[in-house]
Order: C-alpha cells, then sequence, then structure tokens
C-alpha cells in the first residue's frame, strides 16, 4: 500500500471519528433539555407560561379561555392554533374560537301593553316590521287618536325589543295636515299623506339635522315634530339641473328634504270615494327595468304588463308604506281596469291602494284634461319637485316648461312590447321604454271620507 493511500485511509477514519464525536455529544447535550411553552388567549393576553421538557407534551390545565360575545356573535372556545403536539422548541399556543350567530326577539305592544306581535329568532342587524293591524286606541269624549309609529323609533336589531305603540291626539274638530284628509274650500284639490318634496336650505337646521341617527320606520328622520329624508343627488344625465330656488343640484352630494302634505287633484267623487292624482310629480322610477319578456304562470308576460311592472309594485310597497305610514285609514284598495281594447299587451285588472293613472285617464275630459292625446295641454302639465329631481328625474329647461317632468300610465303600448304611454312634460302623451329611470311618477289613489 503507497503512502498516499495510507494517507487518505488515515483522513478518511479522522473525519469518520469527529462526526461520531459531535453527534454523541449532542446526544448527551440534550438530555434533559427543557422549553418554554406559553399559552395565550385570542387577544395575545398571557393566560400561563410553564416549562417543559423537550419530547413532552404540553397540557395547559388552567381556566378554559373565554372571549366576550358582541351583539352579531357568540364565542365559545374551540382548542389551541398550532395544535397541541410534543415540545421541541420554545413554542406559543394561541387559543381559538367558533361563533354562532344571536337571535333576538321583537315585541310589539299597543299602548295600554297589550302584545299585538311577537317576532322571534331575529338575526342581529336586520330592521324588524310589523305585520299585524295598525294598531288602535279608543277616542275619549274629546279627543281621538292617530297611530303615530312606534317608541323606541324602530332600528336594526341589536337586543331583544320591545315596541309600543304611540298615538297622535286630534281634538274634536281639530284636522292634523299630512294625517288627516283636508279638502280645499272648493273641494277640487286635497292633501293627505307625507312625503319629501322641497329641499331644505337653512344651515342651522341642516346642521342639526345632520347630527340625528334615528330613523323612524318609514326611513325618514323626525326633527321637532317634522319628518325629513335625507337623499344622495343623482342627477339625470349628470346635467346642471337646479332646485326651485335655483341652487345647483351637484351629483353624489347629499341633501336633506322636508317631508310635507302631499296635495292631490280631486279627479271624482261619489258616495263618499274620491279618486285623487297627485298635484307634482313626486319621485322618479322606471315602469320595469329591461325589455324582456317573461313567463309567469306559462304564460308571456311583456316588458309593459303593468300587473308585473317594477312600479306598481313599488307604488304599493315602499310608497305606501312611507306616504301614509302616520294614517292610511282612508286608502281604499280598489280594483283597477287596466283593459284596453284590442291591445294584446294589455293585462288583467289589479287590486291595488296606489296606482297610475290610464291612458284613458288622462284624455278623460270629465277629469279636467284635454281629449286629445297630441295636444300640449297645459291640465296634463306637471312640475317635478326637488326630492324628485334629486331622485334623477328628467325636466324640461325651457322658460314656459321649466321643471315639467314626464310621468309614466299604467296603459301599455298597443305597438310595442317595451313600451308603455306616458305623458310629456308639454301634456302631451308618446309612447316611451319601461325602463326609463328618469321617468315620473304621479300616483293615483281612491279614499273613502264620508
Amino acid at each position: 500500500m503507497t503512502n498516499k493511500k495510507k494517507t487518505a485511509i488515515v483522513a478518511i477514519l479522522f473525519l469518520l471519528v469527529t462526526i461520531y464525536s459531535a453527534l454523541f455529544a449532542a446526544c448527551v447535550n440534550t438530555e434533559g433539555r427543557e422549553y418554554t411553552v406559553t399559552w395565550k388567549n385570542h387577544n395575545g393576553e398571557i393566560l400561563k407560561t410553564e416549562t417543559v421538557k423537550e419530547g413532552d407534551i404540553p397540557s395547559y390545565g388552567g381556566e378554559t379561555p373565554t372571549k366576550s360575545g358582541d351583539g352579531k356573535y357568540t364565542y365559545l372556545f374551540s382548542g389551541w392554533q398550532p395544535a397541541v403536539s410534543e415540545v421541541r422548541a420554545d413554542t406559543t399556543y394561541t387559543a381559538t374560537f367558533t361563533s354562532s350567530e344571536n337571535k333576538y326577539t321583537v315585541v310589539w305592544k299597543n299602548y295600554d301593553g297589550a302584545v299585538l306581535e311577537t317576532d322571534t329568532d331575529l338575526p342581529y342587524g336586520v330592521k324588524p316590521v310589523y305585520d299585524g293591524a295598525t294598531p288602535k286606541r279608543d277616542a275619549s269624549v274629546d279627543v281621538s287618536y292617530i297611530f303615530a309609529g312606534w317608541t323606541p323609533e324602530v332600528t336594526e336589531v341589536t337586543a331583544d325589543t320591545v315596541y309600543t305603540a304611540k298615538f297622535t291626539e286630534r281634538h274634536n274638530g281639530e284636522l292634523i295636515a299630512g294625517i288627516d284628509l283636508v279638502f280645499s274650500q272648493d273641494n277640487k284639490t286635497a292633501e293627505y299623506g307625507l312625503y319629501p318634496q322641497t329641499r331644505v336650505s337653512d344651515a342651522a337646521l341642516i346642521a342639526e339635522l345632520n347630527g340625528l341617527t334615528t330613523v323612524s320606520a318609514n326611513g325618514w328622520y323626525l326633527f321637532n315634530g317634522e319628518y325629513y329624508a335625507k337623499e344622495t343627488a343623482k342627477v339625470y344625465n349628470n346635467e346642471s339641473y337646479t332646485f326651485d330656488d335655483g341652487t345647483v343640484i351637484v351629483n353624489g352630494n347629499e341633501y336633506w328634504f322636508k317631508c310635507e302634505p302631499i296635495k292631490w287633484q280631486v279627479l271624482s267623487c261619489a258616495d263618499g270615494t274620491y279618486r285623487l292624482l297627485s298635484c307634482k310629480l313626486l319621485d322618479a322610477h322606471n315602469f320595469y327595468a329591461d325589455y324582456e319578456n317573461r313567463t309567469i304562470g306559462g304564460g308571456v308576460v311583456y316588458a309593459n304588463n303593468y300587473e308585473h311592472s317594477d312600479v306598481r309594485k313599488w307604488l304599493n310597497g315602499e310608497f305606501f308604506n312611507t306616504a301614509f305610514a302616520l294614517n292610511n285609514s282612508y286608502v281604499q284598495e280598489t280594483v283597477i281596469d287596466n283593459g284596453a281594447d284590442g291591445n294584446k299587451y294589455a293585462c288583467n285588472d289589479t287590486k291595488d291602494k296606489v296606482y297610475l293613472p290610464s291612458y284613458k285617464d288622462c284624455l278623460n275630459g270629465g277629469f279636467g284634461f284635454d281629449e286629445d292625446q297630441d295636444n300640449a295641454s297645459v291640465t296634463r302639465q306637471c312640475l317635478t319637485t326637488d326630492y324628485a329631481r334629486a331622485r334623477g328625474a328628467w325636466y324640461n329647461v325651457k322658460k314656459d316648461l321649466q321643471y315639467n317632468g314626464s310621468y309614466w300610465t299604467r296603459s301599455p303600448s298597443g305597438e310595442y312590447g317595451y313600451c308603455a304611454w306616458n305623458v310629456n312634460s308639454g301634456g302631451y302623451l308618446s309612447e316611451y321604454a319601461v325602463d326609463g329611470e328618469s321617468h315620473c311618477v304621479r300616483p293615483c289613489v281612491s279614499l273613502v271620507f264620508k
């Protein structure tokens, strides 16, 4: 064997001995090694610190960790993160929790404590809705009572809550604007219901309103006995439109509007039943969202079908529930004639509390309207409100027609399944595509007043 080979073998043996010695030393050094184990709650609070030998499995052994619940959730301890295992280094374990959604009960009571309705298992954050009959309070000799909402004001569910009906006192002979049905001396107009109309311009009042946080059941804010609505402007086509006082409406700005009595034109009266048409265009709304036909009940429903229209649903839902929230006792649910001779797009008759005028209504001389659809009739012209303009209503900017808008009838076009008749700003009738969101609503109601 050569010297070179001997030298190589010696070197290899020396390396192996060195490696073995290092491994043996490491094993000797790890005998009895200990590590720190820290147990923390979800928020970083240290619950326990202990020393554990390497290879042992630590055990917490303290009080079960807790996590405070909030209005929406209750929390239950579920274990540790990471999972507890043999100790090989300093380790921190953090408590974990499962959540369960809280459910609440809302009780609706009359003024005398009688339970009217109980809603159970309501999830956090939903706004409860009273579905029962309108609460009543018997009149005394000199005073009658009108249901005026709930106390406290209805808000999103955050705890078990009791709402109690509140009433407005009306002394004999007293009429309250917006709540009572009040006719003009000539009986040609009436005031009834409330709706946002005129922009609030007083800076001091706006500052007070901006501090309000509680919304009434109808979505408005009550301040000093008056209702106000807040709306973010979405100006039609981002035009340079103005409010009645000449102030330019800025798209995206928030504005306050006073909820004022709705003024109605009396169209007819028979045996104490009055048919009314609003004197102004109160809001902007499409007739139906798109041009597409639908299949309902096995039949084709065209886009201009009033029975299944978006605007009818809105009138008898959101509009009715806000405009007449303080007193809807005069409103008569009425069978509405939706027929049109020879028009294949005409829908079934409907039973409504609020409805649009028909094409025939707008040509009815007995209602005071011009009987020619093509005439620019002053009697059919109608002004938009400040609120309707902020909500996206189109209006005519010509001086002699300024602020006049266009408004829907409930009657379908006879030519196109995606058009309905509307009254233009000049007072003539034309057909327009149903998805026009800048068109306005001029509602009708039938009231019983004897």
